[in-house]
């Protein structure tokens, strides 16, 4: 797990139903769930609502104690981080909220702050979910929660953990840095711009991720439009098309779509705690391996694992949720990152370059939505794709 936090706290149950529905009676073998009982729901229009070839990560409208922000919509992480000056006063902190952090170990930045339940105001939605109220960004190489407990005690140049030091001195002190896929440039970019740019925040709401759902928004829905949720009517979980997202699943944003049940995740303290959905991975006509599937809208590259290692110009082939009877396929071809946007082009969901994941399966990144859209049944523990016509 690439973010380590300082608090491990119970599960915010928001009190929807999480019983077993009957599945769709059609001539589908992927049904989804009957959602006939659930009405509530709202679409939300993404801010960047012109970026309907996948090109940037998706962002939303979002306000937080008052104040307007426009924040990344992440599926490959989970949980908020929100900086102290939108309206947290560091007294308030210290006296109601825990200290905690959060580490991302690949690029070795540390997130200084306090964990509180905050509300927020997404399009209208109020949800409440346990952020990070960010104090202080540091870079910490050496950082060790055992050492440090929440703070960092020997701080770096920025220039160390972005790569950039031109003194040899200077990034002599970062002996290894790897780039891992929840943690490449352009997440990093779009997380630091919070800090230097007024009205900016990164907001991950995925899920098998690290964090418990606790820590998503978007599992965590108070009330819609000034209507409190009801376990009757709100089914959690979200449907993600090119031009926004849905909150709250129903019979009508799921229409055809197929859908695979999830597990529960090894250890988890929440009966909502899902696992990625599997998938199989073929290297150019080699065997199929069976591993993971993420598509996410953080990254426009995608990282791939299979029976061996890709190289320039192999063809990839990715089956959800298996090879024999899928109900997603992605084909696109291995671009090394020194070739980044330059092979494949003609492809809509060509990643702009293709690394190798650190797990089996594969992290497709948002390119992949230019063939699908998404769904996730927080509750019940499904995950649907609906093909596009591209």
């Amino acid at each position: 797990m690439h973010r380590i936090a300082a608090l491990i706290t119970a599960t915010l149950l928001a009190g929807q139903s999480t019983e077993a529905l009957p599945l769709t009676p059609t001539g589908n073998p992927h049904p989804v769930p009957a959602y006939c009982p659930f009405i509530q729901t709202k679409f939300l229009p993404f801010y960047n609502s012109g970026n309907q070839k996948w090109n940037d990560a998706p962002t939303l409208s979002i306000t937080v104690n008052g104040l307007p922000l426009i924040a990344t919509m992440d599926t490959g992480s989970t949980g908020i981080v929100i900086d102290s000056k939108y309206g947290f006063n560091t007294t308030y902190l210290q006296k109601n909220c825990e200290i905690g952090y959060v580490f991302y170990s690949s690029s070795h930045w540390l997130q200084e702050g306090y964990w509180c339940t905050t509300d927020v105001d997404v399009g209208g939605v109020v949800t409440s979910a346990l952020a990070l109220i960010r104090t202080n960004e540091v870079c910490c190489p050496k950082f060790s929660e055992s050492v440090d407990g929440n703070r960092c005690k020997i701080r770096e140049k920025a220039c160390v953990c972005k790569g950039t030091c031109t003194s040899t001195a200077d990034q002599s002190a970062l002996t290894r840095r790897i780039l891992e896929e929840d943690e490449e440039i352009s997440k990093i970019e779009a997380r630091q711009s919070t800090t230097a740019a007024v009205g900016k925040a990164y907001m991950g709401v995925g899920f098998a991720r690290g964090n418990p759902p606790s820590h998503n928004l978007f599992m965590n829905i108070k009330s819609i439009d000034g209507v409190p949720v009801a376990a009757s009517k709100f089914r959690t979980g979200y449907v993600i098309n090119s031009t926004g997202v849905w909150l709250g699943i129903t019979k009508a944003n799921t229409a055809g779509f197929s859908a695979v049940k999830l597990n529960l995740r090894e250890g988890n303290a929440d009966n909502r705690d899902w696992g990625e959905p599997p998938c199989d991975v073929q290297i150019n006509d080699g065997s199929w391996v069976t591993g993971t599937f993420l598509a996410d809208t953080g990254i426009p590259n995608a990282y791939v694992r299979g029976d061996v290692a890709h190289k320039e110009g192999n063809d990839i082939t990715i089956r959800i949720p298996e090879p024999s009877n899928p109900f997603g396929e992605v084909k696109f071809v291995s671009v090394p990152k020194a070739k980044a946007g330059t092979i494949g082009t003609e492809n809509p969901m060509q990643p702009t370059w293709v690394g190798v994941r650190s797990i089996p399966g594969v992290n497709a990144g948002r390119k992949f939505y230019n063939g699908y859209d998404l769904y996730f049944d927080g509750d019940g523990g499904y995950f649907g794709l609906r093909k596009k016509s591209i």
